[in-house]
């Protein structure tokens, strides 16, 4: 379901945007197209078979979802094709069918003076993360960085097994961060069905990290949850 808070202004970052994941991630998608060419005497390049979804590339500004409940801004690709549920659980929790893709956004209040790593322990014990799968993944950034003007945040970038079959392949990007009394959680995570498709889950994961997460904008420090959540929660992986 589209959302009517959807629009098409990309606005302004107050996150990090020069990204080194971004060009290591790309690689890593260019390097797993050249490894399926066929013949080197091939000048066009050859489009990679795939059922895997991608995002579509365009430099063109995202549409923005504004939420007044947390009191944020985030740019969305593919805008109209996510579901937003801004309600019902006290987290903003978007999914994207199409790349099975989920998104966990969540702005909140601390007891005491916290940095990133009170914040990520706070959001794990709201069970803002989900669980990790048997086997362990592989981290592709591991960054601490101010984001927001402010806030000392830790950005993680995983690949991971997938939640299906034996050769799909997850990815993660995850960001905490801590500003006086308010944190804030950042979690996306997204899914191939063969693990085959590597150049295209580290393609959405680059894009993620530098447009949605770089683009994430928070209201100031007292303009967070507006409204109250009511309903019951969202286990998250579901």
């Amino acid at each position: 379901m589209a959302d009517a808070r959807l629009s098409a202004d990309g606005g302004g970052s107050r996150g990090t945007r020069s990204l080194p994941l971004v060009a290591t991630l790309l690689s890593l998608a260019s390097s797993a197209q050249a490894a399926c060419a066929r013949s080197p005497s091939v000048v066009a390049p050859v489009p990679i078979a795939t059922g895997a979804a991608t995002f579509p590339d365009d430099d063109r500004p995202l549409p923005r979802y504004r939420s007044r409940r947390l009191a944020l801004s985030l740019p969305l690709p593919d805008g109209r094709a996510w579901h937003i549920d801004d309600h019902t659980d006290p987290a903003l929790v978007a999914t994207h069918a199409p790349t099975r893709s989920r998104l966990v956004v969540s702005v909140f209040s601390a007891n005491e003076l916290v940095g990133r790593r009170q914040c990520e322990d706070l959001a794990r014990a709201r069970k803002l993360v989900p669980e990790d799968e048997p086997g362990g993944g592989r981290t592709v950034e591991d960054e601490v960085a101010i984001t927001q003007e402010t806030f000392d945040t830790r950005v993680e970038v995983t690949l991971e097994p997938g939640s299906g079959p034996a050769r799909s392949l997850g990815g993660r990007v995850m960001a905490f961060g801590g500003f006086l009394r308010k944190c804030y959680a950042f979690v996306y995570s997204t899914e191939v069905a063969d693990a085959a498709d590597e150049a295209v889950l580290s393609s959405r994961l680059a894009l993620v990290r530098a447009r949605v997460l770089g683009g994430l904008e928070l209201e100031p420090f007292d303009a967070v949850s507006r409204e109250p959540a009511s309903g019951p929660k969202l286990a998250p992986g579901q």
